[in-house]
C-alpha cells in the first residue's frame, strides 16, 4: 500500500524538479547527488540528468564528497565530447579525476539507482560508472587494490 505524500513534500519535489529542469537548459544537463548513508554505510552516488540527449549516455560516479564528484563528472563528459568516442567497457580515460588519476567506464547493470533521469525523460539511457582507483592507480577487481569493496557502489 502506497502511503500519501504530504502537500509540503510535493510541493517541494516540484520545486527541486523545476530548479533541475533549469538547470539542464541552462548548462546541458545537471548533477544530482545522494550523500553516503551513515546507517548502512552505503556510499555516496553523483550522477548526470540530460546528458544523454547530447551524448547518448548519462554518466554516474560513487563513493567521492559533493565537490569531487561533480568535478569529476564535468570533466569526464567534457572529455569524451571531446574525444568524441563513446564509452566503452574497461575504456580508461586518462587524467579525468584530477591529479593525474585515470577513470575507468563500466556500463552499470540496473537503471533503480537513477530515479530522476526517469522523472525526468521516462525513459533509462545507458548509464556509464566512473570507476577510481586507489593512490596507486589500481582499479577495484585488479590485483593489489587497496579500496575496500565498499569504497564504491558496484552500479
Amino acid at each position: 500500500m502506497d502511503l500519501p505524500i504530504p502537500a509540503e513534500t510535493r510541493a517541494q519535489m516540484t520545486a527541486y524538479l523545476k530548479r533541475l529542469l533549469t538547470h539542464i537548459d541552462e548548462e546541458g544537463f545537471a548533477i544530482p547527488f545522494i550523500p553516503a548513508d551513515p546507517h548502512t554505510r552505503e556510499p555516496s552516488l553523483a550522477y548526470t540528468v540530460g546528458l544523454h540527449v547530447r551524448q547518448g549516455y548519462e554518466l554516474a560516479i560513487s563513493g567521492l564528497p559533493y565537490e569531487a564528484s561533480c568535478s569529476v563528472l564535468n570533466s569526464l563528459a567534457a572529455r569524451l565530447l571531446e574525444q568524441q568516442t563513446p564509452p566503452a567497457q574497461a575504456m580508461e580515460v586518462e587524467g579525468a579525476a584530477g591529479g593525474g588519476y585515470s577513470l575507468r567506464l563500466r556500463q552499470a547493470e540496473s537503471a533503480a539507482p537513477f530515479a530522476l533521469i526517469r522523472t525526468v525523460y521516462r525513459r533509462n539511457p545507458p548509464v556509464w560508472q566512473a570507476v577510481w582507483p586507489d593512490r596507486e592507480g589500481r582499479f577495484p577487481g585488479d590485483a593489489a587494490c587497496t579500496l575496500s569493496g565498499g569504497a564504491q557502489l558496484p552500479l
